[in-house]
């Protein structure tokens, strides 16, 4: 059986999901293996992907970008199913969605941290703009970045000290 063009159907085939989700037909398996999604299959194998497939995958993607384990992406689409009640798939995915946001709350710090850094960094090393100098110790030894390379983290790995 043939499938009629993409704009005549309400499913997407596995490049089709792949190319509107910004990722790969491998990804898009190994999500269908870990059951985040289970698409439906023409008689000769081909994966259909209907909107509510696109949408878990979209999530599910969405998680693991920011930073979210597999594993834990995986324990999140796949518990309630596995519970008898309302109240137990409560009691089950709240600690999990719990854990979730301390973890992004937590990188969410740790990235502000970082930028902090990278921007300290910029201005630091920006101060080099008009050094005619080689930007080393022994061809710029009044080198001000040299000098407050400890204002940065991430000045100091691209003006590592003990470098030449």
């Amino acid at each position: 059986m043939r499938l009629p063009p993409r704009d005549q159907r309400d499913v997407l085939k596995i490049g089709e999901l792949a190319d509107e989700l910004g990722t790969t037909p491998r990804t898009i398996r190994l999500y269908e293996e870990l059951g985040l999604i289970v698409p439906e299959r023409t008689s000769g194998g081909t994966r259909l992907y209907a909107k509510k497939d696109v949408k878990r995958m979209a999530i599910a993607l969405r998680l693991g970008r920011s930073g979210i384990a597999l594993d834990a992406i995986q324990q999140l689409a796949c518990r309630r199913e596995q519970c008898a009640t309302g109240q137990e798939a409560v009691a089950s995915v709240t600690p999990m969605l719990e854990e979730l946001i301390a973890a992004i709350r937590k990188s969410r710090g740790e990235l502000e941290v970082l930028e902090r850094d990278l921007e300290r960094a910029s201005l630091l090393i920006r101060q080099c703009a008009d050094c005619p100098n080689r930007p080393n110790r022994r061809d710029c030894p009044a080198c001000s970045v040299d000098k407050n390379i400890d204002l940065t983290d991430v000045a100091r790995l691209i003006w590592d000290p003990d470098c030449p």
